[in-house]
């Protein structure tokens, strides 16, 4: 699914692809960096980014992170 979204992207003139996931589930990052997607740090997301993080924050979903993946 990760393989055909970014076809997509890539195909309709999309620069990145970016997602948020949970820090602190071991498996996550290595799976999305295997697609090439990297964590993106606080003043690098954008802040659109950053207000989704907040927003899942104040729902009481802690330890996310963004990460993207440059097309």
């Amino acid at each position: 699914m990760l393989t055909t979204a970014a076809d997509w992207a890539r195909a309709n003139g999309l620069q990145a692809l970016s997602l948020t996931t949970f820090r602190n589930v071991p498996w996550n990052a290595p799976f999305y960096a295997s697609f090439g997607f990297r964590e993106w740090s606080a003043a690098e997301a954008p802040p659109s980014i950053q207000a989704s993080l907040a927003a899942e924050t104040a729902k009481g979903l802690e330890n996310r992170c963004a990460m993207v993946m440059d097309l």
